[in-house]
């Protein structure tokens, strides 16, 4: 074979090669195409779908309504703020043992009174305020209200100093939305799943589940702006200024956050700290992990895929050095605790390797923790409030999530009822 004919024989193997590579290609491609298409049809549907309807309302209607600052710059007191839209929010106006509510003819049929069975819920936009006369006589219906209550407690308790009540007045502050002073920190919203009607029926789809999420008694959140020799800022005052929308909330120098954006910028600031080169993020079927993450009488369930759906990654992770974090919000709820441990993770938990984060505060020699999001130290609220969706939105509130929920067969192993499938 001459030097010609070897070069074009190589040139031909040369071509098909890449033919046959670019057919492989192709095929591979389709391949994945198809199975993307395809496959979640024949997936567990539960494996995909949220694991409650309290889940649901938590990510998609609690998270993005729940605002979170601080009072300055300076400040380490947090404010908290719902943000409340008409027919869209539900409300509840209750009385309390030691705060009353006055309300118009009108508006009464919204108010549950302490003798009420039933919870009355609202998604029409109304709030509560100290009484004023105008249309409706606020302040003489107050005054009234108010020697009655001292009559009737003088009566049941003579040898009782007399009690100091706090009377509000419902109104209706004519807009489609507000922002109410909010009195929790947002881990767990007020809900409940029995005993209660909602006075308009559902207005949304969520409105119609077995439970809801509400908010209580909400009172419009106003600040006022202040400024002294060491310091700027505002604070909540129920004579300052309203806040009249959400842009205004934006860009006002507030510094307020939804929920939302905090828990995914925790979820960033978990992946790029490196969390997941020593934590889990999973209870795995073994029993310690069951015992591990629950207790003896009461093992935590093992995790399951739809805890993870409103997570944009998930880091399972394989090694624990450090402690599993999949139970962490119903383990270690307190903001202090946490506070406390990344700054000097010894502190609570003896013998701890894990490093000090104190970028996530004001001593921050790297100079990457300036205040941008509004709130000091806000890459630790960010990765609080991140921890505190793991294990405390798996059922709602008024269910154990544990019970009866144990598909290893914990107790029975521990008792000695049942052995270790191996």
């Amino acid at each position: 074979m001459s030097n010609e004919e070897h070069h074009e024989h190589f040139s031909h193997r040369i071509e098909g090669s890449a033919i046959v590579t670019v057919i492989g290609i192709l095929i591979l491609f389709a391949s994945a195409v198809i199975v993307t298409l395809m496959a979640p049809r024949f997936v567990d549907p539960s494996w995909t779908q949220p694991t409650s309807y309290y889940q649901v309302q938590m990510y998609e209607v609690s998270d993005p309504n729940f605002y979170i600052s601080t009072e300055s710059k300076e400040s380490r007191t947090l404010q908290y703020i719902y943000h409340l839209k008409n027919g869209f929010t539900l409300l509840a106006f209750k009385d309390q043992p030691l705060v009353r509510i006055v309300a118009p003819p009108d508006l009464e049929k919204y108010v549950t009174r302490l003798k009420d069975k039933q919870l009355k819920l609202t998604s029409r936009l109304l709030l509560l305020r100290k009484p004023v006369n105008g249309t409706f006589k606020a302040v003489d219906a107050a005054a009234k209200l108010r020697q009655q209550l001292d009559a009737d407690f003088a009566k049941e308790h003579p040898d009782v100093a007399k009690t100091d009540y706090t009377i509000l007045e419902l109104y209706d502050p004519g807009r489609t939305e507000a922002f109410a002073l909010a009195l929790t920190d947002g881990v767990f919203e007020n809900f409940v799943d029995r005993d209660f009607t909602l006075v308009e029926g559902a207005k949304q789809s969520w409105h119609q589940d077995p439970g809801v999420i509400y908010v209580s008694n909400p009172q419009e959140y106003r600040y006022l702006k202040y400024k002294t020799t060491l310091s700027e800022g505002w604070r909540y005052d129920p004579e300052g200024s309203a806040i009249k929308n959400l842009e205004e909330l934006n860009h006002l120098n507030l510094g307020f956050r939804s929920r939302k954006e905090l828990i995914a910028l925790g979820e960033h600031i978990y992946a790029i700290e490196g969390c997941w080169y020593c934590h889990t993020d999973q209870t795995r079927t073994l029993v310690q992990d069951t015992v591990l993450n629950g207790s003896d009488s009461y093992p935590a369930p093992p995790s399951s895929p739809n805890e993870y759906i409103y997570q944009a990654v998930t880091y399972p992770g394989t090694r624990r050095i450090g402690p599993d974090m999949s139970r962490v919000g119903i383990k270690r709820p307190s903001r202090d605790w946490h506070k406390s441990h990344f700054w000097a993770p010894r502190t609570e938990s003896k013998g701890s390797l894990m490093p000090s984060f104190k970028h996530f505060f004001d001593d921050d020699p790297r100079g990457t923790s300036s205040s941008q999001a509004g709130i000091p130290n806000y890459k630790f609220e960010a990765i609080f409030q991140y921890l505190m969706t793991k294990g405390t939105r798996i059922t709602p509130p008024t269910q154990a999530w544990w019970l009866g929920r144990d598909p290893v067969n914990t107790l029975q192993i521990i008792e000695g009822r049942a052995k270790v499938v191996r």
